[in-house]
């Protein structure tokens, strides 16, 4: 059994001169009402529904949804992208629902409510096989419906850091001459109109294109939200292989925190005979 002793309940107070004060409270000299006080609060970080404070595992479920919505929205593009021997166009929102339903219908035993890839049914690239196909027949008719970005501020963005490609790098030495690295993120930051932001440099990070992707999708009218069908293929993809990816990593590691903590809250509970709600 781990030593309880050590475990503390950290509590962040704003002071009378509205300094940030974090108090330590240890979990075992607790009493009845404040472990269950502090449990619940584990709880509503983990399940709350509330749209203006979801809980961390909530905020998963969405991510995991923006991440469907996206390949959805990228798979219909590139159905679009099809062209026949005549250089014509192949798929129009209307006939691709047609034959997605067809699809559909002529699986063996067919289920309504399994939930179907386009990998199952036809032959796509790779990166869209485990795309749902209830979710571009949901970008057929345009009801993907927003994108919630809110999650994705600009200091997560920057934090990311950066990364540029060759053509990148010569792209900026042509516009602010050939400089430091460090002085080539300064250029960049000037271009988008993020001066004061704090970005370093990081081999897996965005490119400056993707970077420039999702500083325009934050500026798109709506503040908050956008439509899928709304955003560039460029952004999509940025949000799909990287952003979205890196996002649910960080939530991750909060829902890992907030675990631990309530596993630490039942052990001492449970060492003092308390029955937590």
């Amino acid at each position: 059994m781990s030593d309880i002793t050590s475990y503390v309940w950290k509590d962040r107070r704003l002071t009378r001169d509205k300094d940030e004060k974090q108090l330590e409270y240890k979990m075992v000299d607790m009493d009845e009402y404040q472990l269950n006080q502090i449990y619940a609060h584990c709880k509503n970080m983990l399940y709350n529904t509330d749209k203006a404070n979801l809980g961390r595992l909530v905020v998963i479920d969405q991510i995991e949804d923006q991440l469907n919505a996206c390949g959805a929205e990228l798979a219909l593009r590139w159905f679009k992208g099809l062209r026949d021997n005549k250089g014509e166009v192949i798929y129009s929102e209307q006939n691709l629902l047609t034959d997605l339903r067809s699809w559909l219908n002529a699986i063996p035993d067919y289920d309504p409510e399994e939930n179907y890839t386009l990998g199952e049914l036809v032959q796509v690239p790779a990166e869209l096989k485990n795309v749902h196909v209830k979710d571009v027949i949901k970008a057929c008719k345009d009801t993907l419906g927003t994108l919630d970005h809110s999650k994705i501020t600009y200091n997560f963005l920057y934090k990311l850091g950066i990364y540029f490609t060759q053509s990148e790098l010569k792209e900026l030495d042509a516009w602010g001459g050939k400089t430091s690295l460090k002085m080539k993120i300064e250029d960049l930051k000037l271009q988008l109109g993020i001066d004061n932001a704090e970005i370093k440099p990081n081999p897996f990070g965005l490119t400056a294109q993707e970077l420039r992707d999702m500083i325009h999708m934050k500026k798109m009218k709506g503040f908050k939200t956008c439509k899928y069908s709304q955003l560039t293929t460029s952004q999509l993809e940025t949000l799909r292989k990287k952003v979205l990816f890196s996002l649910e990593d960080l939530v991750q590691n909060q829902v890992k925190t907030w675990k631990t903590i309530m596993s630490q809250i039942e052990e001492v509970a449970d060492y003092k005979h308390i029955k937590l709600k």
